[in-house]
């Protein structure tokens, strides 16, 4: 019988930190998002900004060297938020996350700057940019990944 190479094992699943980043405004509370585009799937989404936890390291220090190296800003995580089992399509690709979100505390003040532009370690920039915690609990809100993060952020 010929093996299938398109078999993917618990190996596959990918341990994931995010950095949860929010501003009070006086239209409520913002979060700190990347702005990412799915291709294949025509959809728009966002994102905290984060990465890959490697062999060995603690999720939390992964939060702050993922923000860091996407951000160019020093954080200091704080309460882990919550822990989100992320089983998802992108870009016509199936993944699988454990994601351990964290609050983090960036080192210096990014909450008056409207935009800012992350970079991965491919050298791809992205849009990160402030949407309103209210918009992702909305009747018909925009994308908020991984699936239960605006939930756990309202807790």
């Amino acid at each position: 019988m010929p093996e299938n190479t398109d078999a993917k094992s618990w190996r596959d699943i990918r341990p994931v930190a995010l950095a949860v980043v929010t501003r009070a405004t006086d239209g409520g509370e913002e979060l700190l998002v990347f702005e990412l585009r799915d291709e294949a799937a025509d959809e728009t989404f966002y994102r905290p900004p984060g990465g890959g936890v490697e062999f060995g390291e603690a999720a939390a220090d992964a939060a702050e060297r993922e923000f860091e190296e996407e951000l160019g800003v020093a954080a200091t995580a704080g309460r882990r938020i919550a822990v989100l089992e992320n089983r998802f399509t992108f870009e016509g690709e199936t993944g699988h996350e454990y994601d351990f979100v964290y609050r983090v505390e960036p080192s210096e003040d990014v909450s008056d700057r409207e935009e800012l532009t992350g970079t991965e370690t491919d050298g791809s920039e992205y849009r990160v940019t402030w949407k309103p915690l209210a918009a992702f609990r909305a009747a018909e809100p925009p994308p908020l990944y991984p699936e239960g993060l605006a939930a756990a952020l309202s807790r």
